[in-house]
């Protein structure tokens, strides 16, 4: 540029700021900022008792990732959230040829992603042979804070001390890596995909987001005052995950944060994309 052309265009955006018009530029339409998506979530959840963690990503050009709680960030109860795994391994098991995709087998799927069903999903445990097989899926995708160490419904085994527990963190790659097709490939990361669009619980992160395409998997056991929710929105302006586990609160104080959290972070990141 010469030196003519640098002094109009000085001129110019003196004339701008002097008439009070906005200047538009990247900086002025502004990027989401980590310290501002942490601050909308302190914002959210402050009235939430117990233990929490949240992670928060943008996935695309302009990634983004959040993580934060109100104790360290590590494993938790996982309630029906531990059922993406089970449905992994038996889609995993299924493109081995290792199993055979029934017609049976699909509708305990749906039945366990749709509804959370427990009978469903504990005939699913019994039909990769237990617990071991979730373990060794878990472990060999990288997610290093999920345990199956019972069947759903099992008190018993809850009163020994036995629960199964996941992360927010573990969650969230799971997310993400389903979204880009890096768990199984194309086939089946879109038939998980199908089900988690399907999943009818709505009534936390989602239940206020507007203008999305949601993909999430619930989970919740108040006798432990757990309530969770690992949700993947589509935008138009982006895709992102909103990933939160909460325990040993209360219940109302819990859902609320939740409906506050989902709202926000979306309209954030559709304003700062």
């Amino acid at each position: 540029m010469t030196g003519l052309k640098r002094f109009g265009v000085l001129l110019a955006l003196v004339g701008v700021l002097a008439s009070g018009l906005p200047v538009t530029t990247a900086q002025a339409k502004g990027t989401a900022r980590p310290a501002a998506i942490k601050k909308i979530i302190k914002r959210d959840l402050h009235a939430v008792h117990g233990r929490w963690s949240v992670k928060v990503t943008r996935l695309g050009q302009h990634p983004v990732s959040v993580t934060t709680g109100n104790h360290r960030v590590r494993a938790q109860r996982s309630a029906s959230t531990i059922k993406v795994y089970v449905m992994l391994t038996i889609f995993q098991r299924a493109q081995a040829h290792h199993l055979k995709l029934t017609r049976t087998v699909k509708g305990n799927l749906k039945r366990m992603i749709y509804y959370s069903d427990n009978t469903a999903t504990n005939a699913l445990i019994r039909k990769l042979g237990g617990f071991k097989r979730v373990n060794q899926t878990a472990q060999h995708f990288g997610f290093k804070h999920t345990h199956l160490r019972r069947y759903m419904l099992d008190t018993a085994a809850l009163n020994r001390g036995h629960d199964n527990y996941t992360s927010v963190h573990d969650l969230t790659r799971f997310l993400t890596r389903v979204d880009r097709h890096q768990l199984l490939g194309k086939t089946y990361d879109r038939k998980m995909l199908t089900l988690l669009r399907h999943c009818r619980n709505h009534s936390k992160l989602p239940k206020l987001v507007t203008h999305a395409t949601v993909f999430n998997k619930t989970g919740e056991f108040p006798a432990k005052g757990v309530q969770n929710d690992a949700a993947l929105f589509r935008t138009k302006q982006g895709t992102y995950t909103i990933v939160v586990m909460a325990q040993q609160g209360r219940q109302y104080q819990q859902y609320q944060a939740m409906n506050h959290l989902g709202r926000d972070v979306v309209r954030y990141l559709n304003q700062h994309h």
